[in-house]
């Protein structure tokens, strides 16, 4: 199974234009977005331009995007929303947070954020990817270089429940992926240097079962 992740598309034309260009040469089997497709006032025109896709898009909410965007979405016939109730697609087990809380040098994904998690971690396996607009605290989650402004409750789930891999954005300039414990965590945000991640996941392998290619711009 080929993962073509992104986040932070901002609804900008030559990101968009890239997605396309990237599943066009690269041929993955869906496309994930980590959150902020649009730029608050964008909604409707920005998911447009997503709608000639023609693998399976699933797709969260960011703090860029307001909460209408989430009806656009589930409204695409290519587009699915993911929630905190799991979605299986073939091999992959999929759960979304929606949105982003942020605050100077933190940042949850909502103000609800233990609550949400709370419901979410009985569902999550060593199979499943956690698919989250921000990074969790202290992995890719580096403002200016210097300053963590990830999210503590990602990081526990994390900690708790062994995810197989988190996919997030949010700090652009974090783009990258490292392991954290056993969960691989890929901050697949947009920037001009970087276009996204294709993952490799084979589930029927012992061990490491994904492979990780930054796309360079």
């Amino acid at each position: 199974m080929k993962i073509y992740a992104v986040a932070d598309i901002h609804g900008k034309p030559e990101y968009i234009q890239q997605i396309h260009d990237e599943i066009s040469q690269n041929k993955p089997d869906v496309l994930i977005i980590a959150g902020d497709i649009t730029h608050y006032f964008d909604s409707r025109k920005a998911i447009k331009q997503l709608k000639d896709i023609k693998i399976p898009v699933f797709a969260i909410r960011g703090n860029w995007d307001f909460k209408v965007v989430e009806n656009i979405i589930r409204r695409q016939a290519n587009m699915q929303l993911l929630t905190p109730t799991p979605v299986d697609h073939e091999t992959l087990n999929l759960i979304g947070f929606n949105g982003t809380f942020f605050l100077p040098f933190l940042s949850k994904i909502c103000i609800m954020e233990k609550r949400l998690i709370n419901f979410a971690a009985p569902l999550i396996t060593k199979d499943t990817i956690v698919v989250a607009h921000p990074p969790p605290r202290g992995i890719l989650d580096q403002v200016a270089g210097k300053y963590s402004a990830g999210s503590f409750g990602l990081k526990k789930l994390i900690q708790t429940h062994s995810p197989l891999m988190v996919l997030c954005g949010h700090i652009h300039e974090q783009s990258g992926y490292q392991y954290y414990k056993n969960t691989l965590v890929v901050n697949c945000a947009m920037n001009k240097t970087c276009g996204g991640a294709i993952i490799e996941y084979d589930k029927a392998v012992t061990g490491r079962k994904l492979t990780v290619n930054m796309i360079t711009t």
